[in-house]
């Protein structure tokens, strides 16, 4: 199956990397646009930082920041999959009856009336690794065995889902690079990716311009190149989904794969 690309919309003044206090709809709605004629298969809209250190927001304001950005991408682009960002029940409530197709947990632990949402509205979830909070995952960072652990852990978040009605080919994982691991903890698991395929479901990777591949003073904006680098690491490796910033970039390094694949 052909990897998928997905573009990041962060409609928040805090992103660690394209955070703006004037990231408005009609500045928000032309990055879609950029998104979409740069190739995105799917596109990912947040309304909550969660950068280390992020600021929780409550419900209330995070619908505030997404549903108007959902409805007025449906209208522009009725087809694209749209998948929401949120670990708030209320939230992906509102986001789904706009249409939304896919639900971006990212809290590790989705409650069961997350996955039970899901299911009623044959929507699909992503389930993601991590440990703590964003302002406490940092400091958990030890693991006797990453690999295992985060495997066990993914394998039980599946098994939940499928018991709460949801088929297991809408389910997606997310081994977390950067929520709750080290720099080497998080290049380790980049160069064995291809040990969660067993778990038989699609693997979402979100390597985006993370603080692990910057060089020495760089900040957000300079960590495009490494971020190329490891997303062709990550197909390579079993990426399904890679979760971007840089879309017309990525869609040049898949295009690359496939054919350096296809040549084989």
């Amino acid at each position: 199956m052909t990897p998928q690309l997905m573009g990041i919309v962060n409609a928040t003044p805090d992103s660690f990397y394209d955070g703006d206090p004037q990231n408005n709809l009609a500045s928000l709605l032309a990055k879609c646009k950029d998104y979409v004629q740069g190739g995105a298969d799917i596109l990912d809209i947040g309304g909550e930082s969660t950068r280390p250190s992020a600021t929780p927001v409550s419900a209330d304001e995070e619908k505030a920041r997404v549903l108007p950005l959902i409805a007025a991408v449906r209208r522009e682009w009725p087809k694209i999959p749209v998948s929401l960002d949120t670990v708030k029940i209320p939230v992906a409530l509102e986001g789904l009856k706009a249409g939304v197709n896919i639900i971006n947990d990212v809290s590790g632990t989705p409650d069961k009336e997350m996955f039970k949402l899901v299911k009623d509205f044959n929507a699909k979830i992503v389930v993601m690794h991590t440990r703590g909070t964003p302002q406490t995952m940092q400091t958990q960072t030890e693991y006797s065995d990453l690999l295992g652990e985060i495997k066990d852990f993914l394998a039980r978040k599946i098994d939940e889902a499928v018991s709460c009605g949801i088929a297991k080919q809408n389910v997606i994982i997310d081994v977390g690079f950067g929520f709750a691991k080290t720099r080497a903890q998080n290049y380790e698991l980049l160069k064995h990716l291809a040990f969660f395929k067993d778990l038989g479901v699609r693997m979402l990777v979100g390597l985006s311009r993370k603080t692990f591949l910057s060089q020495k003073c760089e900040g957000a904006p300079k960590r495009k190149a490494q971020t190329l680098a490891a997303n062709l690491v990550a197909l390579q490796n079993g990426a399904d989904i890679l979760r971007v910033h840089d879309v017309k970039e990525t869609r040049k390094i898949i295009n690359f794969y496939e054919e350096l694949e296809s040549s084989k």
